[in-house]
């Protein structure tokens, strides 16, 4: 599945077909999760559910990260194949990253404040495993909050993340998928100048530094993700917002001047 050989991997399973009986189910899910977390890997959860392994039919199917992995890593049409398994949890994350913006509302009350009723329902608070890796602590709302902007922005669902950042989700938090970094940081991965673009449109700080190797999101695209032309872009529009703040603190400035001659 890692190299993208198809034929091998299905050709795998249906000669040992072992791997798809109930002894394996666990097995199986970690399967569906890796088709959820690497890129174009569409295919291969369509070969695996065609050869109807064991988890297809489990009443209560195991727990699985599946949906965490889809939407954290903008893999959204694999949706109704993993709902084939697993009912889509209801909560505002999932909510963001579907784009279910009436599923969205619903977890704000009347006065625009977040109702989210028992955090242990809502993905991060739910998984002390990525509080941990986030440096997170104990479950809050923020958490929520932010994963759910993360989600939104990372699927380009735009309008939702307008919505959120309206009610309080952070633009500047350090979600990332695995330690402390940022929305801009992940996004250099997955080569989304749209979404970039609407949060550099919205003011998040292009400065923050990541967790492990302490650099920007430029610094990753640079010398990371090896993308020059990505490098330059994101080192342009930094630019161009400082070039900004200098005309707007020169007008200021300027103001003060006729004010006091």
């Amino acid at each position: 599945m890692e190299d993208g050989d198809l034929p091998s991997f299905a050709g795998r399973l249906r000669r040992e077909a072992w791997m798809l009986s109930d002894a394996y189910v666990r097995f199986q899910v970690r399967l569906i999760e890796g088709t959820a977390s690497l890129n174009d890997r569409a295919a291969f959860l369509e070969a695996l559910l065609d050869l109807e392994p064991a988890v297809l039919h489990w009443p209560v199917p195991p727990p699985s990260r599946a949906f965490v992995h889809a939407f954290t890593y903008a893999q959204t049409h694999l949706l109704s194949m993993l709902q084939r398994i697993w009912p889509m949890p209801d909560d505002l994350p999932n909510a963001a990253g579907n784009g279910d913006f009436a599923r969205v509302r619903r977890w704000f009350g009347t006065a625009g404040n977040p109702a989210l009723g028992d955090l242990a329902k809502h993905f991060p608070a739910n998984d002390a495993w990525i509080r941990k890796n986030l440096n997170g602590g104990e479950p809050s709302v923020q958490q929520v909050l932010d994963t759910a902007l993360a989600w939104a922005v990372m699927n380009n669902h735009f309008e939702i993340a307008d919505f959120l950042l309206g009610h309080g989700a952070d633009i500047n938090t350090n979600w990332s998928s695995h330690e402390p970094a940022s929305i801009l940081h992940e996004l250099v991965w997955h080569k989304n100048y749209d979404a970039m673009q609407f949060l550099i449109d919205r003011g998040i700080d292009m400065t923050i530094r990541d967790y492990r190797w302490d650099a920007t999101a430029q610094g990753w695209a640079n010398h990371a993700a090896k993308d020059e032309k990505m490098a330059q872009w994101l080192g342009e529009a930094q630019r161009r917002r400082e070039q900004a703040a200098a005309r707007r603190a020169a007008r200021w400035m300027n103001q003060r001047i006729l004010l006091s001659s």
